[in-house]
C-alpha cells in the first residue's frame, strides 16, 4: 500500500515540477503568452481563476517564490518516495512541507477575499486540491516511517 501512495506522491512531485518550470517562471517573468501548457492555463483561468489574469503584485511574487524556491522541495519529495527515505529526509521535507502550507493558506486567502474570487469551486480545487493532496499524503508517509522505523526497533 505504501508503495501505491510513494507512486501517488512522485506522480503529483512531477506536475508541481512541471509547472514550476513551465507556466509558473513564465508568469513571473512576465504576461503569458506563449509556452507550454500556456493557453490551457490561460483558458482555465479566464473561466474559473480571474485574479490569476489580473496579475495583482502579491500573486506575481507569490508566483515567482514557488516557481523558483519550491521546485527543490518538491524534487527532495519525488526522491524520498523514490528511495525510500521518508525518515532520514523528514526534517527537511517537514520544514518545506510549513513553508508550502504557509503559502497556501496565504494565497488561497487573497484569492477568496480578492475582488474576483473564484467562481466555480470544483474546476478551481480540481487544480489547486493536488497541493493540499499531496502534503496529506506526504505526511502520512512521514508520519509511517517513523511508526515502522518504531516497531523495527522493538523487535531488535
Amino acid at each position: 500500500m505504501t508503495r501505491k501512495i510513494d507512486a501517488v506522491i512522485l506522480l503529483l512531485q512531477v506536475y508541481f515540477v512541471v509547472m514550476n518550470v513551465t507556466v509558473e517562471r513564465l508568469y513571473c517573468r512576465s504576461e503569458l503568452r506563449e509556452g507550454f501548457l500556456v493557453r490551457e492555463t490561460l483558458a482555465f483561468c479566464a473561466k474559473y481563476n480571474p485574479l490569476f489574469l489580473a496579475r495583482p503584485p502579491w500573486m506575481v511574487m507569490a508566483t515567482c517564490v514557488s516557481s523558483y524556491a519550491f521546485a527543490p522541495g518538491y524534487v527532495l519529495i519525488a526522491y524520498a518516495a523514490v528511495f525510500q527515505r521518508w525518515r532520514r529526509d523528514a526534517t527537511w521535507i517537514l520544514l518545506f512541507l510549513g513553508a508550502k502550507l504557509n503559502a497556501l493558506i496565504f494565497y488561497h486567502i487573497m484569492e477568496f477575499t480578492s475582488d474576483t474570487p473564484p467562481r466555480h469551486l470544483v474546476p478551481y480545487f480540481a487544480v489547486e486540491g493536488p497541493y493540499l493532496l499531496s502534503i496529506a499524503l506526504v505526511l502520512t508517509r512521514v508520519g509511517w516511517g517513523e511508526r515502522n522505523a518504531r516497531q523495527q526497533e522493538k523487535q531488535l
